[in-house]
């Protein structure tokens, strides 16, 4: 450190939970960790290895400036209940791709300000399973995943042949993509991995190739979600890309299944999955929630309609033929499930006192190209179910947890009470969970598990 320069607060408590160890042992929001056990923070990483020793030895400087040791003894792996400032406690490691399928790159103004920020951070793959490209990475972040036993890592693969994903991500960092998957291989990394595939880029033969590369690195690879590129109406001055047809779409269905059965007698194992969404493009049959086998890429978009679909058609004999009470319920979803819930919770119609209707929200935010439930705003929920809460009835509306952050916030940063507000109506969100959906459905319990 230069002379005059000052350290950088980094370990700063922003909560300390009720009845912890922390609080216990007197940490308080604002104090800043300087070290444990003798050793100095360099994020979170760091601080979830150094408290997994059974005595700690913390040396804190509180709010005021004075510095104090305090002592706590633990089990292995016991938290010690405390939330900081700055989750990572360092800075996050930023995106240096300018990828042509970007989906930062075509959102407008006024969103969320988290929306904006382009990472590419090994850490929060780690800690929350968002994916990495690995061309942020330098021989010391390498070597410290493969010291520190980090994982299983989610990485943006897309193209294994070097001069089509270098041209993808427009970064020479990025051919290099076999060469660190195979690294992490050597050293005992596993991984989940992505491709989204781009009209015309990286499918058909690129495709294949990808594939054929990824699967000789099983068992390293854990899982390999393929995905259609998303595109909204914001893309003036960006690469020239398009939607998937339906005829190509039901193409690369019919490879990734074949694909399957054969990784299935090589592997024991289908390996790489689809996404929902070219299902939903091919006008296509979901296939059987089994075919998911663990979900490994539940979150992106994989098998997620088929489960859910699943548990609702399970549930349906336990359905009561009459409610107790007059209940009226709008369903809100994206125009992507309207084909799939129509046909599988028609059963409730006949049910006595329950008046329902499932509204698809065109994006006329995003464009209507873009038919997923979680890209949905606040804004095009209110101005389109407006028209459908006009005769003055009390309704209840069902909005799917995906839609929010945190089950509070859309992406245009209005809250579930200002969605309330504006409609004049009970918004309620609902887990992708048969039970919980047609519960809320009814309004009471089913009293059956999963």
């Amino acid at each position: 450190m230069k002379k005059g320069q000052t350290k950088l607060k980094k370990a700063v408590i922003k909560e300390v939970k009720k009845g912890s160890l922390a609080e216990k042992a007197g940490l308080k929001k604002d104090d800043e960790i300087l070290e444990i056990n003798g050793r100095d923070i360099k994020d979170i990483l760091d601080y979830k290895f150094l408290i997994t020793d059974e005595i700690l030895n913390i040396r804190v400087k509180t709010k005021e400036g004075q510095e104090r040791i305090l002592t706590i003894e633990k089990d292995f792996d016991e938290d010690l209940g405390i939330e900081f400032e700055n989750p990572l406690i360092d800075g996050i490691m930023r995106c240096k791709n300018k990828c042509i399928f970007c989906f930062v790159d075509q959102m407008p103004k006024g969103l969320r300000p988290s929306l904006y920020i382009k990472d590419d951070d090994y850490r929060l793959s780690i800690l929350e399973g968002t994916f990495i490209t690995l061309t942020n990475l330098k021989d010391e972040d390498l070597n410290r995943i493969v010291s520190m036993r980090l994982s299983p890592l989610y990485i943006s693969v897309h193209a294994t042949d070097g001069d089509v994903r270098k041209t993808m991500l427009r970064n020479k960092a990025a051919e290099k993509i076999m060469d660190h998957l195979n690294f992490l291989k050597e050293n005992g990394i596993f991984f989940h991995t992505q491709i989204v595939l781009c009209p015309d880029v990286n499918d058909k033969k690129v495709l294949e190739k990808t594939l054929q590369d990824l699967f000789s690195l099983y068992p390293s690879v854990q899982s390999i979600a393929v995905v259609p590129v998303g595109i909204t109406r914001f893309r003036e001055g960006l690469y020239p890309l398009r939607r998937f047809r339906q005829e190509e779409a039901e193409k690369i269905i019919e490879l990734v299944e074949r694909l399957q059965q054969q990784n299935l007698e090589r592997f024991g194992t289908r390996l790489v999955f689809a996404a929902d969404e070219f299902y939903e493009i091919a006008k296509m049959e979901f296939p059987p929630s089994q075919t998911y086998e663990n979900f490994p890429q539940w979150e992106n978009g994989v098998g997620m309609v088929s489960l859910l679909r699943d548990q609702l058609t399970e549930l349906m004999n336990t359905v009561p033929a009459s409610l107790p009470e007059k209940r009226r319920v709008k369903i809100a979803t994206g125009v992507s499930a309207f084909r799939f819930l129509e046909k599988v919770l028609s059963p409730l119609k006949s049910v006595g006192n329950l008046e329902f209707e499932i509204c698809p929200i065109k994006n006329n935010f995003f464009g209507e190209s873009v038919t997923v439930a979680g890209l949905v705003t606040g804004r095009d929920l209110i101005n389109q179910l407006k028209k459908r809460l006009a005769d003055e009835k009390q309704y209840l509306v069902l909005v799917p947890e995906v839609m929010l952050k945190d089950r509070e916030v859309f992406l245009d940063g209005l809250s579930v009470q200002d969605v309330e507000q504006s409609l004049h109506a009970k918004v309620v969100v609902v887990n992708v969970d048969g039970k919980d959906f047609l519960e809320k459905i009814l309004g009471t319990g089913l009293g059956v598990r999963l």
